[in-house]
């Protein structure tokens, strides 16, 4: 895969581990899907998206087995040993190699989660309605590893400079916090815009918190904007009609 197609977790887990965001570059869709869409869900060609997903795949080992989901921006997790058809959650477990646990966004939030010694896996898609219904925590539950084990790499998303959020949707953060203790460290993540009544929301520090309290300190990425980087991501919040980009991860054999 070039550089330009992809981008790795970078992180200090077992090289077992192989985790990457797709761009929007070099692949066959057309414009507004351009270039390189592999979801098959929003109104692109389907031969497109399948040539897209064929260019990815034939870079990769061929033994790969995909699990893809259909995301809902739920909590549900799908705990999975073996590639199936599309399964409904917004989060993906593994602990089998081989399995590709695939998620796709547009400006979500993906986080790839990995033990630490490469023995398990999961990949999270995490918009503000995900996030706030607790599919991190849902997540990190079903993991057999421990929260000193494990590790976390955030995927490009959009950024807090351009989610731009109602006041409703603070409040929803806030009264979920769990602890009043916790309320002024949810305060912070999201920032009066110059719209009255709007905030800007920063879903990396949303989610940042959100692992703290479970314990988990490994975290690293969150140093992209979907929006402000046209060139290499899909936004829907900039664009609307757009492709998607992949997050996926998998345990090496």
């Amino acid at each position: 895969m070039t550089p330009k197609q992809v981008i790795f977790a970078d992180w200090d887990v077992s090289a077992s581990i192989v985790a990457f965001s797709t761009s929007r570059l070099g692949g066959v869709s057309q414009p507004p899907f351009a270039t390189f869409n592999l979801a098959t869900h929003v109104g692109d060609d389907p031969h497109r998206v399948e040539s897209n997903r064929a260019l990815l795949k034939e870079q990769l080992p061929q033994q790969l087995e995909w699990q893809w989901l259909d995301q809902v921006h739920g909590d549900d997790v799908a705990m999975v040993n073996k590639a199936g058809p599309t399964l409904t959650a917004d989060a993906i477990l593994t602990t089998r190699p081989n399995l590709v646990c695939c998620v796709q966004t547009a400006d979500c939030l993906p986080l790839f989660v990995a033990a630490i010694d490469g023995t398990e896996i999961a990949v999270i898609h995490a918009g503000w309605k995900g996030l706030a219904s607790g599919v991190i925590e849902n997540t990190i539950s079903r993991m057999s590893s421990s929260v000193s084990n494990l590790a976390v790499w955030f995927g490009p998303a959009i950024g807090p400079c351009h989610f731009e959020v109602g006041g409703q949707v603070r409040d929803c953060f806030l009264a979920s916090a769990g602890s009043s203790s916790l309320v002024p460290a949810m305060e912070v993540c999201f920032l009066p815009s110059e719209n009255q009544g709007k905030f800007m929301a920063d879903l990396y520090a949303i989610a940042r918190l959100k692992l703290s309290v479970l314990g988990i300190d490994k975290i690293s990425g969150g140093d992209y904007c979907t929006h402000c980087d046209s060139d290499k991501f899909f936004s829907y919040r900039r664009d609307g009609v757009t492709g998607r980009m992949l997050h996926a991860i998998y345990i090496e054999a």
